[in-house]
């Protein structure tokens, strides 16, 4: 029987900058399994502890509990960058391709990390129903945030991208981005 102090001493050791280490400890919570959601519940919605609280919404998805769904939904509309995108973690590792819909609204946030991960996202969970947004991120201004929707575009088989994505093989300044979507007219073809 796994005792709560044990699921405690995991979850205190997610206050950590070391992503490995953090890791470390998901996987011991994953391990543990449904018996540590109530705790991590609880540590993903404490504002006081920024860190663990970022870990616990990825150690949520790596346990796939479904009680762990609504906060991570809520989390994707927290104005922290850094909450939203391990909100988005915790979603793809648990596959909730039902968050799908949600993820493809971050297509348009402010920040270029979240799209970035928002698109790898919607990759990682198949969510081939909540694409139509991909097409307008390869003119994004951020080089990356171009070369990831020309991997969904190619991942998805957007036929309508084509035009764009041969511009971009063959103008665009970046060459990952161009690579990017010579990979994808290639997947269209």
């Amino acid at each position: 029987m796994i005792k709560n102090k044990e699921i405690v001493n995991c979850i205190n050791k997610l206050n950590t900058p070391s992503d490995s280490i953090a890791e470390k400890y998901i996987q011991k919570l994953a391990k543990i399994g449904e018996n540590a959601v109530p705790l991590l519940l609880e540590s993903a919605q404490n504002p006081e502890s920024p860190r663990i609280r970022k870990w616990s919404l990825q150690a949520l998805g790596a346990i796939g509990d479904i009680r762990a769904v609504p906060i991570l939904i809520e989390a994707l509309d927290h104005e922290n960058m850094t909450i939203k995108l391990h909100a988005i973690r915790g979603l793809t590792r648990m596959k909730y391709k039902k968050a799908g819909k949600k993820i493809a609204t971050l297509l348009k946030d402010k920040s270029g990390g979240i799209r970035s991960n928002a698109i790898a996202s919607l990759i990682e969970l198949d969510a081939k129903a909540n694409t139509s947004e991909i097409p307008k991120c390869l003119k994004d201004p951020m080089w990356y945030i171009r070369q990831m929707a020309c991997n969904a575009c190619g991942h998805f088989k957007i036929i309508k991208s084509k035009a764009i994505l041969d511009r971009l093989a063959k103008k665009d300044e970046r060459k990952a981005v161009r690579v990017a979507a010579q990979n994808a007219l290639q997947k269209l073809a």
